[in-house]
């Protein structure tokens, strides 16, 4: 087995171990049994187990970050639509992740320090994914951003509680209402008025 192949087993089986019992309660020798290598096979791969845990948390965001590039770039549609649509696939895509097991969003949100690299990484990437969407929008005249940076970091403040772990709190459906509800206040401050 070459390395890719084998780095990839052990991370499928961590990927398996992670969502069933969570970060804190999954060993790299747990892992290395999972995928039927030695634990210092593991080691050879990965540093530690938060290094595992940290690449699949941050292959998750980028589930997410693929959905939102995605809607983003959607031709034919207004940049207040493409804007829209690129919030309404990170709702649909941090549902989607979370359906993985008990412990699912646990690679979204928990105190371990391997996620919240990932999450920080995440949240800069994203934040330019939307100042970029909102700079090409007040560009073409549909959208009304001074400052598309400054914007797109409100924007993410105020679309805070439609991310891990506040949407797993509540039904998906009353979720996907008040997020809704939120496209009308926020984005009737971005439009351009004519």
């Amino acid at each position: 087995m070459n390395d890719t192949a084998r780095r990839e087993q052990i991370l499928q089986a961590a990927d398996r171990l992670l969502r069933h019992y969570g970060p804190q309660k999954t060993t790299v020798a747990d892992v290395a049994r999972e995928a039927g290598v030695g634990v210092g096979t593991v080691y050879l791969e990965f540093s530690s187990k938060e290094a595992i845990v940290e690449e699949l948390s941050r292959s998750r965001y980028d589930v997410v970050l693929d959905a939102m590039r995605a809607a983003a770039v959607a031709d034919g549609r207004s940049f207040g639509e493409r804007l829209v649509g690129a919030l309404d696939a990170r709702l649909r895509a941090y549902f989607t992740q979370a359906d993985g097991g008990a412990h699912a969003c646990d690679l979204f949100h928990c105190g371990s320090p391997a996620v919240k690299s990932a999450s920080e990484r995440f949240y800069q990437e994203e934040r330019a994914l939307l100042a970029d969407l909102l700079r090409r929008g007040t560009e073409a005249g549909e959208l009304d951003v001074a400052d598309s940076d400054l914007a797109a970091r409100v924007l993410l403040r105020a679309y805070k509680s439609f991310a891990p772990p506040w949407i797993f709190m509540e039904e998906r459906d009353e979720v996907g209402r008040l997020h809704a509800a939120m496209h009308a206040i926020v984005l009737g401050g971005v439009i351009a008025r004519r």
